[in-house]
């Protein structure tokens, strides 16, 4: 079965749980997909996928916005400080992200992503 098919099951079956669109493909999928990367949505993935995508998403996210703040600010951030925190933030984001995924695949007792046909 070709990708985007399973895709648009995955989609209608998540909209027939009552799971919104915003909710089931979120910006970080959406950009992987336009970057050509056949990865399921995240309440298809796995828990290690998604803390593997949601942590980069959010430590990229954080480093950004770290980096404007600095800009804008008179005072200055340490890099490595900036680092580290953008990614103990993102990692605590990851977990919590993937968890909720996890959870909210359990609770509508989704079809699991190859069996999707």
């Amino acid at each position: 079965m070709q990708f985007e098919q399973q895709i648009t099951l995955a989609q209608q079956e998540l909209s027939r749980c009552g799971i919104q669109s915003s909710n089931s493909h979120p910006i970080s999928f959406h950009l992987l997909h336009w970057g050509g990367i056949k990865m399921p949505l995240p309440h298809y993935c796995s828990f290690k996928t998604n803390i593997a995508v949601f942590t980069a998403w959010y430590s990229l996210l954080f480093v950004i916005i770290f980096f404007i703040a600095e800009l804008l600010s008179n005072s200055s951030i340490a890099v490595i400080s900036a680092i580290i925190t953008s990614l103990f933030a993102g990692i605590t984001a990851g977990v919590s992200m993937a968890a909720y995924y996890h959870y909210s695949a359990k609770r509508h007792a989704l079809t699991p992503w190859q069996q999707l046909a």
